[in-house]
């Protein structure tokens, strides 16, 4: 194997600034060089080459100096081993080889580490599912609770209890698990295998049972997008990772159903990124594939110099996912009420060690999961899979429309951490900020405004708009009550997002701070064509007057590059004796979806200028209506806090299986009465003659099933003098025989089901 030093330059681009005195710096890493040990010989002893890996990758150097540091004796030195433990079929190595983990612990033990642990937890949502607690699974798994060596060691439920991050310096969206953060060291030990949905699980994928979104209430069972895998490696990320890649599982149906291959081979590091890195390259993956590598590859990034021992060249036979099954699996899951109601459906699962908790669940994975297992053998079953991700989709992207439209109080709000780098910034990039809308404020003073009092142009590629409403409220309890350093969270369609405070004046008043904001589609139609949820990130200063308090705020990035510009400033203005006026000043360019790029409205004036128009009205509307509620005391925020209250009653995982089943009964239903809309459809299209005779009534057995057996020769298949009429008598009997045939298959599904349900009898 050969080592080769890197530095690497432009794989994870800094945030940088827009703004005038922006300081462009890339994160630093003060580690030195930091090594990667790609450890791979055929036919090995798995044992002995973990050895080897752990030695190449310094693993003995990094425990004793975190040790030295915590000044503890060695047998008092906690240690946490996290390992992968997505088993579905303990007969399929979905998760880290137990033995690889009872030989670590050995290791340890060895050396005088004695306060080993081992954490219990899944990556892959398992809730409907039996024989899946903290005890039972490892048992299953294959786990002995006691080495070779004899050596004890105990199983830690690592989402018992979750916490803040240890030592965040800015808000976190991100619960971690305690007993990972006070873990003196913890090991991260992944497995090496595709990913239906992320392209391929690694170690950054491995952690993300450590965590859970944090909502009002405490833990919130949303799933975690990329940017909180992020905050794990920033505030608890492991000391060490190894890539468990003995048996590897690879395939086109990623963890969904796992195919085991033999790649000989271990992974090791002090960086899980650079972990990683190495994996995907032995994979032929793109490292970036992976959207939560991609997320932290762009705002943690590399360490500044590595070191490779060993080579990347890709493992022989790998199937990797196809990104048809990737794209698909993705957007399935973008509504994640409906994701995670159809997830039991597509996961290969032993029943035999973990039964399903819904009779409704079990029946229909018995149909789809065999799909998965055969998406590389059979091209139909691929294209099935493909097709039935995109139609859940669709689904999900039909409610997800209606609520945006409609019932935007069911939708659920976001909260997602900053991504820009403040330390980029200065004090000159806030307070430049009201000299840098000034002269748009100037171009719209003279423009009249519109009978809604709206005035708004066009400003180069931009859009700038201003308006005032005068509240028969005073003024000092105006502000009082509304604070103008959250306007921008008052305004309509507001989504979640997060603020950190940057600097506050002598009274304790926020004077600069950061925001990013999340918005809905505006106009709320855009979704319907593909338009996105506006994604903004500002910097924002307020300033406070004895009769004027005003807010002003810069974009500095916008993550889903959904917005070029969204600047603007909100002020609230003593009035009249009892009255407030509120004034906003925006200038706005936000990215249309590609149908309004292909086709150019700016070539129709009149019909842009009334959607721009009416849309602007609408949401100063809605604004309005939030200051005053917020004044009022009342909930102004659109949606609910919590994916849980997102999923109504009537969507609970047991009841959407039972209406699919449901469907398919009311299908059958409409096949058994189908007889009328064919003799209408007959008499429009091929009108019956005088000799012909009604089909006789089909054979009813002693179980309610009907019987039919072959066709009278002649009559159905003959061929016509015309060829139009052939063509008919052809479609006819088509159109006969196949509803008779499902017709009849549905029935006797729906039979099994009642008997089974009922448990009156066995099926047949």
């Amino acid at each position: 194997m050969g080592r080769h030093e890197q530095s690497p330059k432009g794989n994870c681009p800094p945030t940088t600034g827009r703004l005038r005195g922006a300081r462009a710096t890339r994160q630093s890493n003060d580690r030195g060089v930091v090594g990667v040990a790609v450890a791979q010989t055929l036919g090995a002893d798995p044992l002995h080459l973990l050895e080897e890996a752990l030695e190449s990758a310094g693993f003995w150097k990094s425990i004793e100096e975190t040790r030295s540091q915590s000044r503890l004796r060695r047998e008092r030195f906690k240690i946490l081993i996290n390992p992968d433990l997505d088993f579905f079929d303990p007969l399929v190595p979905g998760g880290t080889d137990p033995a690889l983990v009872e030989r670590l612990i050995d290791l340890l033990h060895d050396r005088g580490y004695q306060a080993i642990a081992v954490g219990v937890g899944r990556s892959e949502p398992d809730g409907w599912l039996h024989n899946r607690d903290p005890l039972f699974l490892p048992d299953l798994a294959g786990y002995r609770f006691k080495t070779d060596n004899g050596r004890s060691y105990d199983f830690v439920e690592l989402a018992r209890e979750l916490s803040e991050p240890v030592g965040a310096d800015t808000q976190s969206f991100v619960l971690i698990s305690t007993e990972w953060q006070k873990a003196n060291y913890r090991i991260n030990f992944a497995k090496n295998k595709t990913h239906e949905e992320l392209a391929f699980s690694l170690c950054v994928r491995n952690l993300v049972k450590l965590g859970a979104k944090k909502s009002t209430e405490g833990k919130s069972n949303a799933r975690l997008c990329p940017e909180d895998y992020v905050e794990i490696l920033r505030h608890a990320a492991p000391h060490f990772n190894i890539i468990d890649a003995f048996t590897s599982c690879h395939g086109g149906s990623g963890q969904r159903a796992p195919r085991s291959i033999d790649t000989h081979t271990f992974i090791a590091s002090t960086d899980a990124l650079l972990a990683d890195w190495a994996g995907a390259a032995k994979m032929g993956m793109d490292p970036y594939a992976s959207p939560v590598n991609d997320k932290a590859l762009q705002l943690i990034g590399l360490p500044n110099r590595y070191s490779i021992d060993g080579d990347l060249k890709p493992y022989a036979l790998w199937n990797n996912v196809h990104p048809l099954v990737t794209h698909s699996a993705q957007i399935r899951y973008r509504d994640e009420s409906i994701g995670r109601l159809v997830e039991p459906w597509f996961q290969s699962v032993n029943r035999e060690y973990f039964p399903f908790k819904d009779f409704y669940n079990d029946r229909i994975n018995s149909f789809i999961a065999p799909l998965m297992a055969q998406v590389d053998e059979n091209p139909r079953s691929f294209w099935v899979v493909v097709l039935l991700n995109y139609i859940v989709a669709w689904i999900g992207v039909a409610i997800l429309s209606q609520r945006t439209m409609f019932s935007k109080e069911k939708l659920q709000q976001l909260s997602l951490p900053l991504q820009i780098k403040l330390e980029n910034f200065d004090r000159v990039d806030y307070e430049s900020i009201p000299e840098y809308l000034h002269p748009y404020e100037q171009l719209l003073k003279d423009t009249p405004p519109n009978r809604s009092g709206l005035r708004w142009r066009h400003a180069g590629d931009s859009v700038i708009f201003s308006c005032s409403h005068t509240f028969p409220i005073s003024y000092k309890d105006f502000v009082a009550k509304v604070d103008v350093a959250q306007s921008i969270q008052y305004m309509n369609d507001y989504m979640g997002g997060s603020t950190v405070v940057v600097r506050q004046d002598k009274q304790q008043r926020v004077v600069q701070q950061a925001e990013r904001n999340l918005y809905l589609q505006q106009p709320n139609w855009l979704i319907l064509f593909g338009g996105q949820v506006i994604d903004v990130e500002k910097l924002e200063y307020i300033e406070y007057r004895r009769d004027k308090r005003v807010i002003y705020w810069r974009t500095v990035g916008s993550p889903n590059d959904s917005a070029v510009y969204d600047d603007g400033s909100v002020s609230f203005c003593r009035a009249d004796p009892g009255q407030t006026i509120v004034r906003i000043f925006a200038r706005q360019r936000f990215s249309l979806p590609i149908l309004f790029r292909l086709f150019d409205i700016n070539l129709v004036p009149r019909i842009r200028d009334s959607i721009i128009e009416r849309a602007y009205e609408s949401f100063f509307a809605g604004t309005v209506n939030n200051l005053h509620a917020a004044y009022k005391g009342r909930d102004y925020r659109i949606g609910q806090q919590s994916v849980e209250a997102a999923v109504s009653s009537a969507q609970r995982p047991q009841d959407l299986a039972r209406y699919v089943a449901t469907g398919v009964a009311v299908f059958a239903e409409l096949l058994r009465h189908r007889s009328n809309e064919i003799e209408f459809g007959e008499w429009v299209f091929r009108p019956k003659s005088p000799a012909a005779t009604k089909p006789a009534p089909m054979d009813v057995g002693k179980d309610g099933f009907r019987h039919f057996g072959p066709s009278p020769p002649g009559t159905r298949y003959t061929k016509s003098g015309s060829n139009n009429a052939a063509m008919l008598d052809r479609g006819f009997a088509v159109a006969k025989d196949v509803p008779d045939f499902v017709s009849g298959l549905l029935e006797a599904v729906m039979k099994d089901l009642d008997r089974m349900v009922s448990g009156t009898g066995e099926s047949r």
